[in-house]
């Protein structure tokens, strides 16, 4: 996915008299108002990149590639203009030949944070199979660009400076292709579309709707949409914004993932009709006893299925839905657990922790006890593990030191008694990306595949400090096979956190 971040043009709400550096590097609460803007967009993790446009002579003199490059770990790019366009529009088009005409596309203002999770934001876009889409508050001032919606909920209609409904636009408009974008925005300059003689890239959305494309929106609370469009509203920020934002940043919730885009050719085999992942367990799909029991509270979870099964499940997958739960759809069977958990690394926050849990078992014991040692630790990750001293070698295991972390893991080879249950947890979901990739990078499999333990030995590695926290064996019950199905069913149903 590619951000860009049309920068270029004074503001006259920033005198050079007043403000001795141009808009992107004006400080608020402390930082550069550009880095506030990259460090929220950051959020939508992933393999995203940043394409910023930028007057030249400000980016020569103020070092701004440099400053970019660091601000996004390397993954930026910088388009210099020498002069002044016709407005936002014609500046997002100068990039018509830096980016992939297939690669999903992110237009945001420089000059804003939007405090919501924006990688669910695009989940829900791309979920809508939508060509295009745009956040929205609630406001009535005629500073904002505005869409109205039809009866089906989908954006009919967009404005620029004209209130014609009470949504507004927060800067921030996704296209599911970039070359979507530039086929509407070259349309819309063709038909003149302006206000007070300057382009705008609301007016691109016109040009999709009118082509036949599905134009969605997602709301956020006014008070979560923080603009900095003139020096009152970064007062108001300071004063109010960056300590509800800080408060919601120190408590991010845990980020629940299952991946369950196995064929389950084993249940096939013996009678069962529906995938795994639907299979009745005590009235319910197996899918909803994994999910309550090890989403801790206020958790975001998403699980990850194939498609040929969310085709043939609509109603079950549309009650996940429903429940908030956030759906990823794998069209084909991944070389290992570990490549298909990062098939949902767009929809996750890299900052947040992160929960990976096996989509075929359930555990007799409080998820949130597992959460709260590893954080009280102060852990970087942790492993749910049992004591198997036969040491089945269908297990992976981890080995510790005398004080409890862990030195390596191992899939398959008895290192140890210690047994992992196929739960593991991750102070930050970055951490287990840059393990698995490493992983990956490295060729680590084991029965050509690649699991999610042995992403630990890779954070190890980069210093990350991982404890185990462990529970009796009699706590487990697998869902895996028919046998333990049945096993299963024949116990009591387990008490969920």
């Amino acid at each position: 996915m590619i951000v860009l971040f049309p920068t270029t043009g004074a503001s006259p709400h920033f005198s050079p008299e007043d403000y001795a550096y141009p808009r992107p590097l004006i400080e608020v609460a402390g930082k550069p108002m550009i880095l506030w803007a990259i460090e929220n967009l950051k959020s939508l993790g992933g393999d995203t990149r940043f394409l910023f446009v930028v007057d030249q002579q400000d980016a020569v003199k103020y070092s701004y590639e440099r400053i970019f490059d660091l601000s996004t770990n390397g993954r930026s790019e910088v388009v210099m203009l020498k002069g002044p366009t016709a407005g936002a529009l014609c500046t997002c088009l100068m990039t018509i030949d830096r980016i992939d005409p297939t690669e999903p596309l992110v237009i945001a203002n420089s000059d804003q944070i939007i405090d919501t999770r924006l990688a669910s934001v695009i989940a829900e876009f791309e979920a809508a199979e939508a060509d295009a889409g745009v956040i929205t508050f609630e406001t009535v001032h005629p500073r904002w660009s505005y869409a109205t919606l039809g009866d089906d909920g989908l954006v009919n209609r967009t404005s620029e400076k004209d209130v014609i409904s009470n949504k507004a636009i927060a800067g921030f408009y996704y296209f599911r292709e970039a070359r979507i974008f530039f086929k509407a925005a070259t349309a819309a300059l063709r038909h003149g579309v302006t206000v007070d003689d300057r382009y705008y890239v609301s007016s691109s959305l016109n040009e999709v709707i009118l082509d036949g494309g599905r134009v969605v929106s997602a709301s956020v609370p006014a008070d979560r949409y923080h603009s900095f469009y003139n020096p009152k509203m970064i007062e108001n920020f300071e004063v109010n914004g960056v300590r509800r934002l800080s408060s919601a940043q120190a408590a991010r919730p845990v980020q629940l993932v299952v991946p369950a885009a196995g064929r389950g050719s084993r249940f096939a085999k013996v009678g069962f009709t529906r995938p795994k992942p639907f299979i009745d367990v005590l009235g319910r799909p197996m899918i909803q006893h994994v999910l309550e029991n090890t989403l801790p509270p206020g958790g975001q979870p998403t699980v990850l299925l194939l498609r040929e099964h969310l085709d043939s499940q609509t109603d079950a997958v549309a009650e996940l839905r429903s429940q908030g739960v956030g759906i990823v759809s794998v069209d084909h069977i991944t070389e290992g657990t570990a490549c298909t958990v990062l098939l949902a690394r767009q929809h996750l926050d890299e900052e947040a922790p992160l929960l990976i849990a096996n989509s075929d078992q359930v555990v007799d014991m409080r998820i949130v006890d597992f959460i709260d040692d590893c954080m009280s630790r102060d852990l970087d990750g942790s492993i749910l593990v049992f004591r198997d001293p036969k040491r089945d070698p269908k297990w992976s295991f981890a080995e510790t030191d005398a004080a409890g972390f862990v030195l390596r893991v191992a899939e398959k080879q008895p290192i140890s008694e210690l047994a992992t249950v196929g739960i593991y947890f991750f102070r930050r979901a970055g951490d287990f990306m840059k393990g698995a990739l490493d992983m990956m990078v490295h060729n680590d499999r084991t029965n050509n595949e690649f699991y999610v333990c042995p992403a630990y030995n890779y954070a190890i590695r980069n210093g990350a400090r991982i404890g185990v926290y462990e529970i009796d064996v009699r706590n487990m019950h697998g869902l895996g096979t028919p046998e333990d199905l049945a096993e299963y069913l024949q116990s009591r149903e387990p008490a969920y956190a």
